[in-house]
């Protein structure tokens, strides 16, 4: 795909014929944005973006584009060139929508089959779970099995192995208990002890006063669990070893969700908090999952 900056910050489409002399896209899912100065902006592989052009002494740089953050791209001599949000939130819709989803299947597959191995896709004696194409014809059938393994490559792809003991968490929660729009999981993750204005906000509307979390904060046991008769149960986890690196969830549970985990599934409070997480990874991962290509 071929753009073009335009002097009022929009973006326009250009055919693919009319990329300048001397710019090679590596192949045809790539996305190039010509800019003032004789520059341009070149995104491949989803998400890596080079700054080139100009002259032959200025060599290209790596730059970083981010969801709704305008971008100054740096000129010698020249005014910065500015990128706005929704700029950048174009560029970054159209190299992922030409884009493969990162990750590496075989990895993910054999990882997912250790804990869902009673799955009749995984008692197949030809492994074809092994064949990303024919596994991806399975997951379209199976909105579990499809959550739980994308939850799991893009963990993987990022190094974030503690994913495993969330899903297996949720699968032993049952997937099916957070599906009702009415046992919606409510978690909210936060770096200082206290939660920020948004927040404090929506626990607020959910009957949690501000005087109610700081107690919550004083206590030094995690995790901490209180009820509100009007509402239902809010809890407070405290994840991380080191000051620095400390962490806070917050999760909160109406009386019908609560009663279904707790009560009925006798779920421990710990594994009522990864579940719960579990289920916000797999949701986050069907989002990242239809940015990419072939995600039908």
């Amino acid at each position: 795909m071929l753009l073009e900056l335009m002097s009022n910050g929009t973006l326009a489409e250009l055919p693919p014929e009319n990329i300048p002399e001397g710019i090679s896209p590596p192949n045809d899912s790539s996305v190039v944005l010509l800019l003032p100065h004789n520059k341009y902006l070149l995104g491949r592989h989803g998400s890596e973006w080079i700054y080139a052009g100009g002259s032959p002494s200025s060599p290209p740089q790596n730059v970083f584009l981010y969801d709704s953050q305008s971008l100054s791209l740096l000129n010698e001599g020249s005014e910065p060139t500015i990128l706005t949000a929704g700029a950048v939130n174009t560029l970054r819709r159209e190299l992922f929508a030409m884009s493969e989803p990162p990750g590496n299947h075989t990895g993910a597959v054999l990882m997912l089959r250790t804990f869902m191995r009673n799955y009749p896709v995984f008692s197949s004696e030809g492994a074809e779970y092994l064949d990303e194409k024919i596994f991806s014809e399975t997951l379209k059938k199976d909105t579990t099995l499809r959550k739980a393994y994308w939850a799991l490559r893009f963990a993987m792809n990022r190094s974030e192995l503690e994913t495993v003991t969330r899903l297996k968490a949720w699968l032993k929660a049952g997937p099916e208990v957070f599906s009702d729009p009415k046992n919606k999981v409510h978690l909210w993750f936060s770096i200082l002890e206290m939660p920020d204005n948004d927040i404090l906000s929506e626990l607020e509307a959910l009957s949690f006063s501000v005087h109610e979390l700081k107690r919550m904060i004083a206590q030094n046991a995690s995790p901490i669990v209180v009820y509100n008769p009007a509402s239902g149960w809010l809890i407070l986890a405290r994840f991380g070893r080191q000051r620095d690196t400390m962490f806070f969830l917050w999760a909160y549970y109406n009386h019908e969700l609560w009663n279904e985990l707790r009560e009925r599934k006798k779920l421990s409070i710990n594994d009522i908090i990864l579940s719960s997480w579990g289920e916000y990874e797999t949701q986050q991962a069907m989002i990242e999952r239809s940015k990419y290509k072939g995600d039908d």
